[in-house]
């Protein structure tokens, strides 16, 4: 995050098709509150011929009953770390960061234009590490 604060959630041996969750603890959106689970899910798909993979986090407030409250999922080609891949991905989306950034103030402006509540930043979890 642009603060310096971050937060990451350790699971405990992840397998692909096999859901894990974890609490959240930490503030990320101030449109959710710091209550509820995330729901991991790593899986697998053929797309033209090659194997991709997929990793959905899911949130649950409980207060909301049900259906997730956001969904999310990113996927990509499994590569091995090296320099060659590394040069690659900088060039090849050059402008995916500030597409993301704005794609995410629209939407919070969308948010804010219907009213729906806003919560405060509340101080940041002791650890930034949850198991």
């Amino acid at each position: 995050r642009a603060d310096g604060e971050r937060h990451c959630y350790v699971l405990d041996h992840p397998r692909y098709g096999v859901e894990q969750r974890a609490y959240k603890v930490f503030h990320v959106s101030p449109f959710n509150p710091v209550q509820g689970h995330y729901r991991f899910r790593f899986m697998r798909s053929e797309q033209g011929g090659r194997e991709r993979t997929v990793a959905r986090v899911d949130f649950y407030d409980e207060a909301v009953a049900g259906a997730a409250v956001l969904q999310t999922s990113v996927s990509g080609t499994l590569q091995p770390l090296a320099p060659a891949v590394l040069r690659e991905a900088m060039w090849r989306y050059p402008a995916m960061t500030l597409g993301v950034v704005l794609h995410i103030h629209a939407q919070a402006l969308r948010l804010w234009l219907k009213k729906i509540p806003f919560f405060r930043k509340p101080a940041p979890p002791q650890s930034f590490v949850s198991r």
